[in-house]
């Protein structure tokens, strides 16, 4: 539910409506696309920088449900305040939006540290699949909700109604995700009573043994580091989809909106799909089939001349973004032992945004020197090029042994008993 919650914010927010705002309205110009990635940058940066803290904090204490309920809260109060966001207001509208966002990505890693303890091997790849896919259409739903306030297109005209979008996601986050901290229990133990120095120095503590431990955890280090590549090209695309299909193809608003709803849908069949596909034929191949399907999506994004064509492209985009981002956190998961979750899915966000600073740069400046989003969207595909290359040196057996041996050590087991 919470994935069904906070897709809200990267549907409306992100990726459909204030990202056209932003770049229309608040800081119009040939800066446009630039000054939005710095946004996006800059939130991740800060991400980058908070979240192993915060991690391991909450493994240490126990209170994953805790810690994510005040990002909740960030990201609901960060979006409803874009509501005071005005053409002109480049400053206000970059600064809110960070709060916004930081406010979900710490979110995002938190929630999906409780998949290790909510699933088995066995079944992991299916439980991440349908909580991203339901989280799709969480996104789809809210956008519904907001579809009035977007008819008027983003004119200033329509002012009044596109500010009004803003409070609506935020609402719709709000009352989403109550489920969430109203009906899941929390079954990591509790840790011991501490003053919050004393809680800082134990995070660092933690965070140092993980450092010194990478040589165990190689598997997974590997991965992360390939992740944060192929990912640099997932979130320029999610951050750039709609800016593409409106400035360079003339999309209106109207299409734009039907459009998203379309690639919610194939991204949840994505999800759904590859999910039930992972937990038979494995995460690696899972991940390697998609990365093939996204560089074919950039190459016929390059080539693409009409409306029509786009929309094949844009479909297959769907399915690739479902699939790819729900079977790398399951990779995470089969590589996290269930005490260091909190923390190594830190890292995975750490990954996550940290290629949300580089790969929306890399499209911002290309677009920005050389006058072209084709060319852009094109020296993306470089990024899932080098994931699927990288992709070929992961041992996910290894790197799932590695989690057993390291929950048998600390419980004092022999590794075979825990992997039994």
């Amino acid at each position: 539910m919470f994935d069904f919650a906070n897709s809200s914010y990267t549907t409306i927010i992100v990726t459909v409506a204030f990202s056209l705002y932003f770049t229309r309205l608040v800081a119009p110009g040939p800066r446009a696309d630039f000054l939005w990635s710095l946004g996006v940058s800059w939130s991740n940066l800060i991400v980058i920088l908070v979240s192993p803290i915060l991690g391991a904090m909450a493994d240490d204490l126990g209170r994953k449900k805790l810690f994510l309920f005040g990002t909740y809260v960030l990201c609901c109060g960060g979006t409803a305040a874009l509501w005071f966001v005005q053409p002109g207001q480049v400053t206000l509208a970059l600064l809110l939006f960070v709060v916004s966002n930081v406010g979900y990505s710490l979110g995002e890693n938190l929630a999906a540290a409780f998949l290790p303890e909510i699933s088995t091997p066995q079944n992991i790849g299916r439980i991440s699949g349908f909580g991203w896919g339901l989280g799709y259409f969480g996104g789809l739903l809210c956008l519904v909700v907001v579809m009035p306030f977007l008819k008027g297109d983003f004119r200033i005209e329509n002012l009044a109604n596109l500010r009004l979008a803003w409070l609506a996601t935020a609402l719709f986050f709000l009352l989403a995700a109550l489920p969430t901290f109203l009906v899941l229990r929390e079954r990591a133990p509790r840790g011991p009573r501490r003053i919050l120095s004393a809680y800082a120095a134990e995070s660092v503590r933690r965070i140092s043994a993980t450092f010194r431990s990478l040589k165990h955890f190689s598997e997974l280090t590997r991965f992360l580091l390939i992740f944060l590549v192929y990912s640099c090209g997932l979130t320029t695309i999610i951050a750039f989809a709609t800016i593409f299909a409106s400035n360079t193809l003339g999309f209106t608003a109207q299409e734009v909106v039907v459009l998203f709803i379309a690639l919610q849908l194939s991204s949840a069949v994505g999800a759904f799909f590859f999910g039930w596909i992972q937990d038979r034929a494995g995460a690696r191949r899972t991940i390697q089939v998609t990365l093939v399907l996204w560089i074919g999506v950039c190459a016929a994004a390059f080539f693409c001349q009409t409306k029509g064509f786009f929309w094949v492209v844009a479909l297959s985009s769907g399915f690739g973004i479902g699939s790819l981002q729900s079977a790398s956190r399951a990779m995470v998961g089969l590589f996290a032992p269930l005490e260091k979750s909190g923390e190594f899915f830190a890292f995975w966000g750490l990954a996550g945004k940290g290629a949300y600073i580089l790969g929306p740069l890399v499209f911002g400046a290309i677009s920005s020197i050389s006058g072209s989003q084709r060319l852009a969207i094109l020296a993306t595909s470089v990024f899932f090029l080098a994931g699927l290359i990288g992709m070929s040196t992961v041992d996910e057996k290894r790197g799932h042994e590695a989690a057993l041996e390291w929950t048998a050590r600390a419980k004092g087991a022999p590794a075979g008993a825990e992997a039994g």
